[in-house]
């Protein structure tokens, strides 16, 4: 006899086609807040526990992968031991509010500076509790964000904000105040957070989770700490509770007027405005904004800039760029990938070669380029790209003949004649830069 859990999994995969039973569901929450922005939601939590609902939340969490977090158990390992089982146990804590989140095992990425950026990972099942969270309060919070928010949010990307800094240009809003937050996810105040959350959210269960995740300890090499302000980067539900926060940011400039306009993506945002005069303005009244809601702008990469000078924004470098028209020469706003995502790239073109075996089958090294091109070419593909896409594949051939220089043992003077540039892409597959750029190629 099904479980009640295989049943709601039936019930969640043969929902109205084209749309799942939870995101019929979530369209109904929306419409709600939506029809009605003053309104809060005080019983939600029965929403959370829905077995259908920590189903989805479980395929989200672990179609995204991610390492174990501090009780050592694996996404894997709960597949062998049953999801069904699993979901279940979730939810009859969640219910019996026996539910206690562990602490968040801290963890260090490199930064292109040389710095290091702090990740927090919390525990698969506190993943799952999280992801079934935030598909229960988006929607609320989705009817209030603005336009000019792009990050984090469902069907709106990072192109979409570059297309909106293009638009400004070409309505003559020529200067950028270009802003850079201070450690903005470290140092979001809880307090005021929560209160911004309760504009939407009355559900004392719902909030109860949330500050207990805010406030769940971080285990730092062996030590565990208590955080009195920010939210983990790398917490399922930071990027919401992140761009909570600055809608207050968005609400200020929404009525500024088409002489100003905010672009925003999570903490990277821009402003663009008429005139230099203008936009010292606006940096000060940012700035201002900024203190009152308890963060930091970063005085050294925060600054006021003539479009045609250039400045960065998502991994895009901007500049001025010229063409004739008409026998006249006219200025035009161009982009490019940034130095340092172009550095970033030939590094994990290097790193995902010498992480293949020397055992391994060759192609097995040329399809993990392969991942690595086309996810950098199909962010980057709408910027003036093609000279680094040429040096991209040609670094990817040369890490490819080291590759079968170690292999085979090859001297120097011996590989570069024997595996030609034609022999990776006509024998082994490796993308062509035509076949990168000519159409979008489709992730794995």
């Amino acid at each position: 006899m099904a479980t009640r859990g295989t049943r709601a999994i039936g019930r969640q995969r043969s929902g109205d086609a084209p749309l799942t039973w939870v995101r019929l569901w979530q369209r109904r929450l929306y419409s709600s807040a939506k029809a009605d922005p003053q309104r809060t939601f005080g019983v939600l939590y029965d929403k959370v526990c829905d077995f259908a609902v920590l189903y989805e939340a479980w395929l989200r969490v672990s179609a995204n992968g991610g390492a174990a977090g501090v009780d050592g158990r694996s996404i894997e390992q709960i597949r062998e031991d049953g999801v069904v089982k699993f979901l279940e146990e979730l939810q009859q804590k969640l219910r019996q509010g026996t539910y206690q989140p562990e602490p968040i095992r801290r963890t260090y990425i490199p930064k292109p500076d040389g710095r290091q950026r702090p990740l927090g990972i919390p525990t698969v099942t506190d993943r799952v509790a999280q992801m079934a969270v935030k598909l229960v309060i988006e929607p609320l919070f989705e009817a209030d964000f603005l336009d000019c928010s792009h990050g984090f949010r469902p069907r709106r990307n990072a192109h979409q904000a570059i297309r909106a800094i293009e638009r400004g240009w070409r309505v003559g809003l020529r200067w950028v105040v270009d802003v850079d937050l201070q450690s903005y996810f470290d140092t979001i105040p809880h307090g005021r957070l929560l209160q911004l959350v309760r504009r939407r959210v009355h559900d004392p269960r719902i909030m109860g989770w949330i500050r207990s995740w805010l406030k769940a300890g971080v285990l730092d090499a062996g030590t565990l700490n208590y955080p009195e302000a920010g939210t983990p980067q790398g917490g399922v539900l930071s990027p919401l509770l992140a761009n909570i926060y600055l809608h207050e940011v968005d609400r200020r400039w929404q009525r500024k007027g088409p002489r100003v306009r905010l672009v925003r993506y999570a903490d990277d945002m821009v402003l663009l405005c008429v005139s230099e005069t203008e936009a010292r303005r606006e940096h000060a009244q940012l700035q201002a904004v900024i203190e009152s809601l308890g963060l930091r702008l970063n005085d050294v990469k925060t600054h006021v800039v003539a479009m045609r000078e250039g400045f960065d924004f998502v991994g895009f470098s901007f500049r001025r760029g010229q063409y004739r028209r008409a026998g006249k020469q006219r200025e035009t706003l161009i982009k490019v990938p940034r130095t340092r995502a172009i550095k970033s790239a030939l590094a994990n073109i290097k790193q995902a070669v010498k992480a293949v075996p020397l055992g391994e089958a060759v192609p097995v090294a040329v399809q993990a380029v392969n991942r690595r091109l086309r996810g950098w070419v199909n962010y980057f593909r709408i910027s003036n790209a093609r000279p680094t896409v040429k040096r991209l594949v040609w670094h990817a051939t040369r890490q490819l003949r080291l590759f079968l220089r170690r292999r085979y043992q090859r001297k120097g003077s011996q590989y570069s004649r024997r595996w030609t540039d034609a022999y990776f892409h006509d024998h082994l597959g490796l993308y062509r830069v035509d076949e990168l750029l000519g159409r979008k190629v489709a992730q794995c």
